[in-house]
């Protein structure tokens, strides 16, 4: 039989990492603090090259005559430049890309992804470094830690795909024209204005092609594939941003035509997968109340209960389960620790729903009192109590055993 030793261990770990991850709030921050600051630094890295190019060699144009001076014609400006534009291009979208990963955008994180494995492609293939570079590395492990960190970034709307097809199609027209003004010559007939490298970009991207343009030099033929290719990467990104969020509704009822979403209104959210948790919740739909349960696992089921996968004290985890307008939230979690950073979600969030925390350790009762929740369920207290005087012959008072029971907080007047 194999040694089951290794996976207990790691078990006995995760309710220590689920204890050390909310007191240190990295809910709120992490991964996406950190990923952020690395793309946006790979970003920076990206522009470095091409900025201080264009500051050491041409700081003395003026800004009025850009694109004359750009015209290879006019200017004879060299080649060198081109070779800096696919990265700055790349390091504009991350540092972009960034931004929206702090916000925790699901869209922000695949292009994030799409964009970091472009850039390796293009430091391993086109300045041809090892990759054991260390700016190969450092691209390699970030690819790593975005692609296992996906489940942390789960926000997606239209206004956000919109506005990232936007700014990724106005980049990558400004690479089609700077490309083409920079590499006129290589191709057939040359091309000499501006209004004619917006035509060519045009044409190019929408993969039209009527062959009135044809590239005729090397440079400009691995241009023209670098613009279709990109050109295709973000109509495909952008298409799935904006349509995405349109079609997800519909995709889901057709998924599961059984299931109806249930209005999240003066409902009870239950966060916890225990015996407890299990029972409430059976019990409150047994008497036809509306329950949301919050639970880590995307395979558990209780009942016809709605479900909500995430993280209970995350505040949008709160929100998509609808606690703004819930009639109570019972957190019931067999951790003492989580139900109480649930109780310090909900007042940060202000909601007026009746705040319930479970309490299994006599030794946290106080600590979960701090958190002043509305009412403290300490079953596993109780049933101690209750167990001692029964086995003492003491006197048992519905009453007092009660308020033992149900920890209530007395209402303000």
């Amino acid at each position: 039989m194999p040694d089951r030793k290794p996976i207990l261990k790691v078990r006995a770990l995760q309710p220590l990492w689920r204890r050390v991850y909310r007191r240190a709030r990295l809910d709120l921050w992490f991964p996406q603090v950190p990923l952020a600051i690395a793309v946006g630094i790979a970003g920076a890295l990206a522009l470095l090259p091409t900025i201080s190019k264009y500051l050491a060699e041409y700081l003395h144009l003026q800004l009025a005559g850009l694109f004359d001076e750009l015209h290879p014609l006019a200017a004879g400006v060299p080649e060198l430049i081109l070779r800096g534009v696919p990265t700055a291009i790349i390091g504009g979208l991350q540092v972009f890309i960034a931004i929206g990963l702090l916000l925790g955008s699901r869209l922000a994180w695949i292009s994030a992804l799409l964009i970091t494995a472009a850039q390796l492609a293009l430091a391993i293939g086109y300045s041809h470094q090892h990759w054991y570079a260390t700016p190969v590395l450092y691209l390699i492990v970030l690819l790593i830690a975005l692609g296992i960190s996906g489940d942390a970034f789960r926000r997606s709307s239209l206004a956000a795909g919109t506005l990232f097809a936007l700014a990724a199609t106005v980049l990558l027209l400004v690479y089609g024209v700077l490309g083409s003004l920079i590499l006129g010559e290589g191709f057939a007939p040359p091309i000499v204005s501006l209004p004619q490298a917006m035509y060519f970009t045009v044409v190019t991207m929408s993969t039209v092609g009527y062959g009135d343009i044809l590239p005729k030099s090397d440079n400009a033929r691995l241009f023209v594939i670098s613009l279709i290719i990109v050109g295709l990467s973000v109509f495909l990104t952008s298409l799935t941003a904006v349509v995405g969020p349109l079609v997800q509704g519909r995709l889901s009822r057709i998924i599961e035509p059984g299931r109806k979403r249930m209005k999240r209104v003066n409902h009870f959210i239950i966060t916890g997968e225990g015996p407890l948790a299990r029972n409430t919740a059976r019990e409150l739909m047994s008497r036809d109340k509306s329950v949301v349960v919050i639970v880590d696992e995307e395979d558990v089921q209780i009942g016809e209960a709605d479900m909500v996968v995430g993280d209970a004290t995350d505040l949008d985890i709160l929100r998509k389960a609808g606690a703004a307008t819930a009639q109570a939230v019972l957190a019931l979690s067999e951790d003492d620790a989580e139900n109480a950073f649930v109780i310090l979600a909900l007042r940060e969030l202000g909601t007026e729903a009746k705040k319930v925390a479970a309490v299994s350790s006599r030794k946290n009762l106080e600590r979960v009192r701090r958190v002043q929740p509305d009412m403290i369920l300490a079953p596993n207290v109780f049933g101690g109590e209750v167990l001692a005087m029964a086995l003492t012959e003491e006197k048992i008072d519905g009453a007092s055993l009660l308020e033992r029971f149900l920890d209530v907080k007395p209402q303000q007047s």
